[in-house]
């Protein structure tokens, strides 16, 4: 029969009028079944309103809770709201006749309240229990916190829970701590909960897996999971087992910082701890799967959902979608969207955003528009974010009239463009030289009031800078002020920026001039990209005398600024001024970041006074300084350069002992610095080091091996390393196979020995 015959209305019940308890019992087993419709469950309280008999308190409260706790569902969509709305008719209902309600009558309504959303609402009728002179039980208290935790009044519930339960004359459970615990938690308030926990167990109320879960969880979601794992200690080590949300958010802990190899961990510790995971367990743990490229186990995880009863949802499938999007495993993607839609999984607009994005990123618009005819065909109107997606990507591919195509079909839709179209089609219009095109679309946004502010106009300007067409940016910019917009300091010095960047600083000067003379103060970030234009063009006095511009105008400098003037100080050949400026940076107090030292180490030891740098660089290490690997890599060529080869030896092991990775730049250092120094043994470890540590070797390293050996007359090792040139399928660089060149033929020094070379970088001899 279908379910449509089944709810029937209670207005139309012609019968003999129901008891009261068998009315109620009826409308409780038809919320229970899905079926009770808030129009329905109205005319029930019709039918017994004009009844003489009382409400009988045991129904009503068992409908109510019932109510409470429904899911929604297609009859109704909110039980909790239905409930308070009924309890509140009711008491507006026929007197005597209505019986009165208990303290656990107005516990589930203070409940229905706080699963309603309206925990404004919980207090009134707390304060209406309380006038009615009925004794409070815990659990009508416990949903008072609740109210007030929910209600962001985490200071008042803990006012409550510590100073006025003995008026109350309620004892507190552990779950009125847990309430107030993890309010204090949601609220940032970490101190207060720790305070709380202590509380707690000094009045000799033991804390269980929700106190310990609440601690936990808000670790988790900070990102600091070494406590959340002592916590975690802690809580076994009190004999608390725990269950699947301690677990589920060490997991999300893990996974959205990244530390995947930590989630996979967990996930086995919960397995063998019997805990089953949820759905919302395994698509967390899909998620971080997916994020590292390990789309290969997250979907053996997905696989396996239906197996531990957990059938996957559109969650599960989009994250999966997104990972072989970002891998490029377009046909993984199709055969789990096909499945999807198999397994009556309706997609929605988030997933064909992934499918469109994914295809027109690869320039296959073929089949970005074939998935976009059908997002229509399975009922899914593109939105204007998927019109945006498909824009874009014609955009860049330079298709403009295909772009404008779909702008037109998008309008024609009733879809109404908003700013990020118009920005999207503009950009288009200036990368490929339709200036004109691109006026149109400025004015039409402006008149459709999408473009207010600047923020719709400097990626215009930025864009043409960066792509060095700054005569073009700079007549955008003069048509956006003559339309009567207002650029301000952003797009003044993005245009600087442009200027700078093709070498014409005095032309920078002038936007700097016209800037100022439109009432507009220059920033930090506006004097920084005049210095940086200065220093880069060789300039340096000109740059020390805009640099002491600034301070009298009440600029302060930043590490920004002070960075590009060591940088260009020492590249100008001037370490001594770079030293004296470096000193003052210090002394002022401006902070010395990790890229500052690597500008002046690299600076000392490109400047000769390597033997500075090595000592600054102790100093660095005695003080705990953070440093990085680009420092290291300045450093082991230090000690290489001062012949210090065991001191360059140690430096290299520090990298792991330190927590950072060696990269191809530091592997390629030591291995053909160990090849000057005649040390061919110790570079072939290194090499075999790096290959063990997974780090692949490019087309850089092997020629300046190969280089560094040739000129050592290590020929045969030479042309080990050619052959892994050509194993790997990397170019050989043009300075490589000139100093072959020079080397084997005519009277070069190793030309007895061409036969030991690759036949095909043997050169021809004369």
């Amino acid at each position: 029969m279908p379910t449509a015959r089944l709810s029937y209305s209670f207005k139309a019940y012609s019968g003999k009028p129901r008891a009261p308890i068998a009315a109620l019992a009826a409308a409780t087993e038809r919320v229970r079944a899905g079926t009770l419709s808030q129009e329905d469950a109205h005319h029930l309280f019709d039918e017994l309103l004009g009844q003489a008999a009382a409400f009988p308190v045991g129904g009503l409260n068992n409908f109510l809770a019932t109510l409470a706790r429904a899911r929604p569902s297609a009859a109704c969509s909110n039980g909790p709201a239905l409930a308070v709305a009924l309890f509140n008719r009711m008491s507006r209902g026929a007197g005597a006749r209505v019986v009165s309600p208990t303290c656990c009558t107005y516990s589930i309504l203070m409940d229905c309240c706080c699963r309603a959303g309206r925990p404004d609402m919980v207090l009134a009728f707390f304060c209406r229990l309380l006038g009615l002179g009925l004794s409070l039980n815990v659990t009508s208290f416990n949903n008072l916190l609740k109210g007030l935790c929910q209600s962001k009044r985490t200071n008042e519930a803990l006012d409550v829970l510590l100073h006025r339960t003995p008026e109350l004359d309620c004892a507190p459970d552990v779950v009125s701590y847990n309430i107030v615990i993890n309010g204090c938690l949601k609220q940032g308030e970490v101190e207060k909960a720790c305070n709380l926990y202590r509380e707690m167990i000094n009045l000799g109320v033991q804390p269980d897996v929700v106190t310990y879960s609440s601690f936990i969880n808000a670790l988790s979601k900070s990102g600091a999971m070494d406590k959340a794992e002592v916590v975690l200690r802690q809580m076994v080590d009190q004999g608390i087992v725990p269950n699947i949300i301690t677990y589920t958010s060490l997991i999300h802990g893990y996974s959205t910082s990244g530390q995947w190899k930590a989630a996979v961990r967990i996930f086995k510790q919960m397995a063998s701890a019997g805990v089953r995971p949820n759905s919302v367990t395994l698509n967390s743990f899909i998620d971080s799967l997916c994020k590292h490229r390990k789309t290969k186990e997250a979907r053996d995880i997905f696989d396996s959902m239906a197996a531990k009863g957990h059938k996957p949802d559109i969650f599960s499938y989009s994250t999966m979608l997104n990972g072989y999007a970002k891998e490029g495993c377009f046909d993984d993607m199709t055969d789990l969207f096909n499945s999807m839609v198999r397994n009556s999984i309706v997609p929605d607009h988030h997933v064909f955003n992934i499918l469109i994005n994914a295809y027109a990123k690869r320039g296959l618009m073929d089949k970005a528009m074939h998935m976009f005819e059908v997002m229509r065909q399975q009922g899914v109107n593109p939105n204007v974010v998927d019109y945006v997606v498909v824009m874009d990507s014609l955009c860049k591919m330079g298709k403009m009239a295909a772009a404008m195509d779909i702008f037109n079909q998008m309008v024609n839709q009733g879809v109404s463009p908003n700013k990020a179209v118009y920005q999207c089609l503009v950009l288009g219009s200036c990368s490929h030289g339709d200036f004109v095109k691109a006026k149109e679309l400025i004015s039409e946004a402006i008149n459709r009031g999408l473009c207010s502010n600047s923020v719709f106009f400097y990626p215009v300007i930025n864009n043409l800078c960066k792509e060095g067409k700054v005569m073009e940016a700079q007549d955008m910019f003069d048509f956006i002020v003559g339309i009567g917009q207002r650029p301000d300091a952003i797009m003044y010095t993005s245009l600087m920026d442009g200027y700078c960047l093709v070498g014409k600083v005095e032309k920078a000067l002038r936007v700097l001039d016209a800037m100022k003379s439109a009432g507009l103060q220059p920033t930090a970030v506006t004097y920084g990209t005049l210095l940086n234009g200065y220093c880069k063009i060789g300039r340096i006095a000109d740059g020390l005398s805009l640099f002491r511009e600034m301070s009298l105008s009440g600029v302060k400098p930043t590490t920004i600024m002070y960075n590009i003037i060591l940088d260009g100080l020492f590249c100008s050949g001037r370490p001594v001024s770079a030293k004296q400026k470096f000193d003052t940076m210090i002394k002022s107090g401006i902070p010395v970041g990790v890229d500052t030292y690597n500008i002046v180490l690299s600076g000392l030891c490109k400047n000769n006074y390597t033997d500075e740098a090595i000592e600054l660089f102790k100093e660095l290490r005695a003080k705990n300084v953070k440093i990085n690997v680009m420092i290291l890599n300045t450093m082991i060529s230090a000690m290489f350069k001062t012949r210090r080869i065991e001191e360059a030896k140690d430096l290299f092991v520090t990298i792991s002992a330190i927590g950072l990775v060696p990269c191809v730049v530091t592997y390629s250092l030591m291995m053909t610095n160990f090849i000057k120094e005649g040390l061919l043994a110790d570079a072939d470890d290194t090499f075999l080091v790096m290959e063990k540590a997974g780090c692949a070797p490019n087309s850089s390293l092997l020629n300046q091996v190969v280089r560094a050996l040739l000129e050592k007359g290590a020929v045969v090792k030479a042309a080990t390393y050619l052959a892994k040139l050509d194993a790997k399928q990397l170019s050989v660089e043009a300075s490589t196979i000139s100093l072959i060149v020079s080397l084997f033929s005519g009277e070069g020094k190793l030309r007895e020995h061409v036969e030991l070379l690759p036949v095909k970088y043997q050169p021809p001899q004369s």
